[in-house]
């Protein structure tokens, strides 16, 4: 049985496929001086300017701490900025800095080139199909996890 290669599981294969994506995006990332988690917290506040803490998590479906870890570097880095709510003292909003919306585009443009490498070669139908199956994937893992379904891609 020399010379013949063990076949990875499928979930085996999904993570090296996930830290392989994560490899490229970060290095995407470090040519505009961020970090890997910090696009999605730019893009998403980019998509709504305002956006609560709170929120902003339930949206990365990420816990409050990481978003609110986040936010205070991206503060740091000149790109956002927290306020209180008007409302509710308790509840802060994330908003763009002016820095932080001359970004955006970049960070979408190194978003774009690591999907584009991930996927170079697929078809349309392919990446459908593939989006679809990842989709089933998450909600399985979510049903079993207890975490609620989410809106099925088109």
């Amino acid at each position: 049985m020399a010379g013949k290669k063990k076949k990875r599981s499928v979930t085996g294969q999904l993570n090296l496929a996930a830290r392989s994506l994560r490899s490229v995006l970060s290095q995407e990332l470090s040519q505009i001086q961020l970090y890997p988690g910090q696009d999605a917290v730019l893009v998403a506040i980019g998509e709504e300017d305002g956006l609560s803490l709170r929120d902003l998590a339930d949206r990365l479906a990420v816990r409050p701490p990481t978003v609110t870890k986040t936010v205070a570097r991206l503060i740091g880095q000149g790109l956002v900025e927290k306020r209180s709510s008007p409302s509710d003292a308790r509840q802060s909003h994330a908003f763009l800095t002016p820095d932080g919306h001359a970004i955006v585009d970049a960070v979408k443009a190194a978003q774009k080139g690591a999907e584009r490498a991930a996927l170079k070669g697929f078809s349309a139908k392919e990446r459908k199909a593939l989006r679809k199956l990842l989709f089933r994937v998450t909600a399985n893992l979510d049903a079993r996890s207890g975490k609620s379904e989410i809106a099925e891609p088109d």
